[in-house]
Formats: structure tokens, C-alpha cells, sequence
């Protein structure tokens, strides 16, 4: 076995009489996995691993980078660990599965210069459970570069009548869309054949992140986690009650939060550009 892995007896004994023995990296592992897991489950399951770091900073005073809690957090729900992928040639690859049309494209916001508003729309939906109505679906559409919300809604299923009153919400903000790149995960909403012949129809170019690669979409994905922080203290149980916290919420990030890149308000950098 030693010569077919081209290794000395001696590496190997030695490798053996040790592979029982727990390092400090799988010490610290072990010790940090009941912590990520109690505040994930403290969040109803809604927790990022962002959110999961920050609360571990604060209440236990242990300071682990983002990928760490990243890699935990995938180590617990049994997530696959794919930080990268090859990115897909040309403007997009079709795939079939039966009568079923899906539309993969490759990730072009990544590869601009975003200085301005008007270039990139980022777009996601985050899972909020309630009391009453339990899982429902928060969709927002914002500018990357003033992280304004053009767009927010909730929805129970993330089905086609969904996806086409997002885009329609969309449509009627009275932003200007045209030529302009709107960037997703790959989320099956996104693949979908009406998300493609609405962006269409929209002139918008569709951009998609690889597969869990959070950090390709990392506009949206800080807009999810200032959401979940914002209903903390409202703490909505019914449907009625969501939908008051996500209209106040929209109304504080965009006209009241003053954004440091900007130095002003998104609605006041709007109209001092328009």
C-alpha cells in the first residue's frame, strides 16, 4: 500500500498513531458548532452566517471570520461546501428536463465598473416565519450602488404569478430599466421561463452568481440581514402585521437612512442625479 501511494512506511506509522488524536482546529470546530447552532435556531432557522458571526461577537465575545461561520454552518444543515464554479460561456445555456425550460446565465455584474446608479439591479427573496401564516417569501429588487429598493413584496410560493407581479412591481417604479443588468442567485425562480421572457420584454440583461456563493451578491444579501435585524422589535406574527414592518422598512432605507457611500439619502441621490 505504501509503494502504490508512494509514501515510507515510517510517514505512514507515524500518521496512523496520530490520526486519533483531535488538532486545535477540530477542537475549535467542535467547541463553535453548538454555538452556530443555538443562534441559528434562536432565529426561527433565518440566520445567515454574517448574522451568525456578528451575534457570536457580541454575546459569547468570540471573534471567527465569515468563512468559518460559513463552513459551520454548512457543516450543520449539511450543505455542500462549493465556493467557486466555473463561470458559463456566452449569454446563457438552456437546459430541458422534460417539457421544463431552465435559463442559466453567467454572472456579468461581477466584471463591471458599478460607480453610478442606473448599471446593476441586485434582486433576492428571504424567508420570514410567522405564528399564524407560517413561511412566507420576501422579494426585493434595489440598486446596487445607492441600495435604494425599487421593489419589495411577499409572497407564500415562489411560483410563476409571483415571479411576473415582482417583475411588474418592478416595471412600475418608474426607474429607468432600460439596458440595465439585473443580477440573482440561482435560485429556481430565477431560472425559470417567465423571468426570462419578462426581463426580455424589459430590456434587462440577466446576470446570475454561482452556485452558494454568497459573496457574488453581496448587496442583497446585507439588504436580507438589515431586514431580519429591522422586524426584530416588531416581531410580526401575522401576514398583515409583516407587511406594515416591510412598507416601514422600505420607506427608513430608502428616505430616512443616510448611506456613507453616498453621503445622503438613495431617494435624495436619485433626484439630485435624475
Amino acid at each position: 500500500m505504501c509503494e502504490e501511494l508512494e509514501i515510507s512506511r515510517d510517514a505512514y506509522y507515524k500518521w496512523a498513531k496520530r490520526k486519533h488524536i483531535k488538532n486545535r482546529y477540530v477542537l475549535n470546530h467542535e467547541s463553535l458548532k453548538p454555538l452556530i447552532k443555538k443562534y441559528y435556531n434562536l432565529s426561527n432557522g433565518t440566520a445567515g452566517y454574517r448574522q451568525i458571526k456578528n451575534q457570536l461577537a457580541e454575546h459569547e465575545g468570540l471573534v471567527i471570520t465569515y468563512y468559518m461561520a460559513f463552513l459551520l454552518k454548512c457543516k450543520i444543515m449539511k450543505l455542500p461546501e462549493v465556493r467557486k464554479k466555473k463561470k458559463n460561456k456566452g449569454k446563457y445555456t438552456v437546459t430541458t428536463k422534460e417539457n421544463e425550460t431552465r435559463y442559466t446565465y453567467e454572472n456579468i455584474a461581477e466584471n463591471i465598473n458599478i460607480d453610478d446608479i442606473y448599471k446593476v439591479i441586485s434582486t433576492d427573496t428571504t424567508e420570514v416565519k410567522l405564528e399564524k401564516e407560517g413561511k412566507q417569501n420576501v422579494s426585493f429588487f434595489i440598486d446596487v450602488y445607492s441600495s435604494e429598493i425599487l421593489s419589495a413584496c411577499i409572497g407564500k410560493s415562489l411560483d410563476n404569478d409571483f415571479i411576473e407581479y415582482n417583475l411588474e412591481l418592478l416595471k412600475n417604479s418608474n426607474y429607468k430599466l432600460n439596458n440595465m443588468i439585473l443580477h440573482s442567485d440561482r435560485g429556481s425562480m430565477y431560472k425559470s421561463g417567465i423571468y426570462n421572457t419578462k426581463t426580455a420584454e424589459m430590456n434587462l440583461k440577466p446576470s446570475m452568481s454561482a452556485p452558494y456563493t454568497y459573496t457574488h451578491n453581496p448587496w442583497i444579501e446585507a439588504l436580507n440581514g438589515q431586514f431580519k435585524d429591522f422586524i426584530k422589535s416588531d416581531n410580526p406574527k401575522t401576514l398583515n402585521e409583516l407587511q406594515i414592518v416591510l412598507n416601514k422598512f422600505v420607506y427608513y432605507n430608502n428616505n430616512i437612512k443616510i448611506k456613507n457611500k453616498l453621503k445622503t439619502t438613495p431617494i435624495n441621490y436619485r433626484c439630485s442625479h435624475s
